[in-house]
């Protein structure tokens, strides 16, 4: 009883499991023989968004509210019913041709829908007005899925369609990624007493995520040439940002260094995107989309879970070699599957070859983080603060 309690006293715990699991399973759809044909594209890429990426999302925003609140953690049965809305949305989705539109719209938009409730009522409850971006970012999920469900409800999810649940999922990476990258490196570096100045413009990083937030709307609509121009600035410009985040000097701090490394996969899967929006010759829209999903939803959400469970040594976080494999692994099926496109892959089928890596990852993975989730927790958790909440 004490181990099951221990299992729900963080919010992180059990959606940080259910995300690994669902990023394992995911690509199953290219290794599998007899799983073919658009609606496994099309389940292949909801359910690494949703599934991964939402189970992330829920993890890291409700255990990170209380050090916005200044409250207690959430309580365990919020919790335990966060996660079984997850499940639920998995299910609908998996049997989406047997419901209406209107019962696989509230079983798949439940979790999400609960997830903006849970913010805006703490929100609005203590005025911590600094953080209501959060629910605008978990309203453009739940638009970019009502839109994706309306195209699979029809039994034709075009390209578009399947672009733009990832792009969004880059929108709030670029959001929240962006404050978190940089506030981690500021914070090591302070405690280090580097001399180096750190200064993160603001400028960049609204004209990124807006140029980012339209080319998604462009590209929803079909206009892929232009939208392509806004994805190519917005690249360019979360790329300049990262000049000042002092990449070198964190290079003694792998654990933090994963996070540097996880993040430029953000600016070069924008620019990818926009070349493959005006040039389709040079690479496919579909490749492109996969660096940023694999590239940065994948690394970092990888990066960012495995802080939850590192040991803390000092002011630093012990990556270890078995997380640090995982990383690997990882960030390199990534780049194999972006080498699909080109003539100088490698591999005679880098699409099966990337799937192998990403799951072998994520495999590792779960062996280190599944021993962890009965342990008493090392707070702070998911913090730069080394002082505990």
């Amino acid at each position: 009883m004490q181990q099951f309690c221990a299992f729900w006293q963080q919010p992180h715990r059990p959606l940080f499991l259910l995300a690994a699991l669902s990023a394992f399973v995911v690509p199953l759809v290219w290794l599998v023989p007899h799983w073919a044909g658009q609606d496994a594209v099309a389940w292949h890429a909801h359910e690494l968004a949703f599934g991964m990426g939402g189970g992330a999302v829920g993890g890291y925003l409700l255990t990170s509210l209380p050090s916005w609140t200044r409250e207690g953690p959430v309580a365990p049965h919020v919790t335990m019913a966060v996660c079984a809305l997850w499940v639920l949305s998995r299910v609908s989705f998996a049997f989406a041709e047997l419901l209406s539109y209107a019962l696989l719209v509230v079983g798949t938009q439940a979790y999400l829908a609960v997830l903006a409730g849970l913010l805006i009522w703490k929100i609005v409850a203590l005025r911590i007005w600094s953080r209501a971006w959060l629910v605008l970012a978990v309203a453009v999920l739940i638009a970019s899925d009502l839109l994706f469900l309306s195209q699979a409800h029809r039994h034709a999810v075009s390209s578009h369609g399947l672009a733009v649940i990832v792009l969004s999922f880059a929108l709030l990476l670029s959001i929240a990624g962006g404050r978190a990258v940089p506030a981690f490196t500021r914070s090591w570096l302070e405690r280090q007493r580097v001399p180096i100045s750190m200064r993160d413009s603001c400028v960049p990083a609204v004209l990124g995520a807006v140029s980012l937030a339209s080319g998604s709307l462009l590209i929803a609509v079909g206009c892929e040439f232009v939208a392509g121009g806004f994805f190519i600035v917005s690249g360019a410009l979360h790329l300049l940002r990262t000049i000042v985040w002092k990449t070198r000097e964190v290079r003694r701090y792998p654990a933090l260094l994963a996070l540097h490394l996880a993040w430029i996969w953000l600016p070069v899967g924008l620019l990818l995107v926009g070349f493959a929006a005006i040039r389709p010759e040079w690479i496919a829209l579909s490749d492109a989309i996969h660096a940023l999903a694999m590239g940065a939803m994948g690394t970092m959400i990888l990066a960012i879970m495995a802080r939850a469970i590192m040991v803390r040594r000092g002011d630093m976080l012990l990556l270890g070699k078995p997380l640090a494999l995982a990383f690997a692994l990882v960030w390199l099926s990534a780049l194999v599957r972006v080498s699909a496109s080109f003539a100088w892959s490698p591999l005679p089928d880098p699409i099966r070859a990337s799937a192998a890596l990403w799951m072998a990852g994520w495999l590792i993975f779960l062996f280190v983080y599944v021993p962890t989730l009965w342990r008493p927790i090392q707070r702070p958790v998911l913090s730069a603060r080394l002082h505990k909440t």
